[in-house]
């Protein structure tokens, strides 16, 4: 871990993983405050540039790329040929100094997996894969006063989630969120001015807890632990803008159009909570005594502290488990999950 933005923030007292993760152990959940601010070093970038990556990325995505602009970023998945996903991206339209690419970020634990990956189907098209997260800095910043401090710091306020503005050579992403949250890109100078004029006022938060609020949000993100496990549906993409069903053909998408046209998803992804001292793990099973699953009840998707005993979650369920509250984090069902509602509409069948 040797790049100029880590080192600065260690310098500065803050406590990062070999994951790039920001630690606080003292904490459970949310602080009571309005504002938060973290920094998001877990989160690596692909850039892709070239005058094919547009047509490059179209056979190799979930969602149109072609709806990527400069004022709106999306979510998009890269699928096996089973349909299961490898990864999902959050894509930007890089355009901070002038530059003229997409960024694709992802947990950084997958990002080399899938550059390499992306790299074998290129041919003679005209793309470039590179790893810019060590120079592409991003931040992290939410709670009822966020939108008047980045006001107060001369960005222009995207009014609705994925939407994205430009000021001072940094890029402003709104996130989805009940609270309003927003990410920050830019390179280290811009964004190390930003970030200390905003440690004099906002709360600084762990990587467990902003991961907490996409949780809460009902984002998924696929994990290495997760990597291959659900196809879109399941984790509810269809709803989140992160499939087109309308565009050509990618890797994958005939499964994925099959399951949204001729089959029956007989299981997605819900919000839930439970009382439990331990936290589980991405891709951990859950347990159901009604189940007759060939693949069990259910797996997580991301599970976080929301307070003292309490883990809310996200997870991938048989729809008969829930509907027959008959799920549990534990093998030996003493813990049962309280199912809570999406901030989303979920059409089901």
């Amino acid at each position: 871990m040797t790049n100029k933005w880590i080192d600065y923030l260690t310098e500065t007292g803050l406590n990062l993983n070999s994951d790039r993760e920001v630690i606080n152990n003292s904490t459970t959940g949310l602080p009571e405050t309005d504002l938060y601010l973290t920094d998001l070093s877990w989160l690596g970038i692909m850039e892709v540039s070239g005058d094919d990556r547009l047509t490059y990325l179209q056979g190799q995505l979930t969602n149109d790329i072609n709806a990527v602009s400069s004022s709106l970023s999306q979510l998009s998945a890269l699928c096996t040929p089973k349909g299961r996903m490898r990864a999902l991206f959050h894509i930007i339209q890089n355009t901070i100094q002038n530059h003229d690419s997409l960024l694709l970020q992802l947990p950084y634990g997958l990002l080399a997996e899938n550059i390499k990956r992306l790299k074998m189907f290129i041919l003679m098209s005209k793309v470039e894969l590179n790893d810019v997260s060590d120079d592409i800095i991003k931040i992290g910043l939410a709670g009822k006063n966020s939108e008047q401090v980045l006001h107060n710091a001369g960005f222009s306020i995207p009014e609705q989630a994925n939407m994205v503005t430009q000021h001072n050579g940094m890029l402003l992403l709104r996130l989805a969120g009940d609270v309003p949250r927003f990410e920050c890109l830019g390179y280290f100078d811009d964004i190390q001015a930003l970030w200390d004029s905003l440690t004099e006022q906002a709360e600084l938060l762990s990587t467990q807890q902003w991961r907490l609020l996409d949780i809460k949000a009902g984002i998924p993100n696929v994990f290495p632990q997760t990597a291959e496990s659900f196809i879109p549906q399941m984790v509810n993409l269809q709803f989140l803008n992160g499939v087109n069903f309308k565009k050509g053909c990618y890797t994958g998408q005939e499964v994925v159009a099959r399951m949204q046209y001729l089959g029956k998803l007989k299981r997605r992804m819900y919000l839930a909570c439970c009382q439990s001292e331990t936290l589980p793990e991405p891709g951990a099973s859950l347990f159901s005594a009604s189940s007759s699953s060939g693949q069990g009840a259910g797996n997580i998707v991301d599970a976080q502290f929301s307070a003292q005993g309490e883990v809310t979650l996200l997870a991938v369920i048989t729809n008969d488990a829930v509907e027959k509250q008959d799920i549990f984090l534990d093998e030996a069902m003493q813990q049962p999950l309280t199912i809570l509602e999406l901030p989303y509409s979920v059409e089901t069948e």
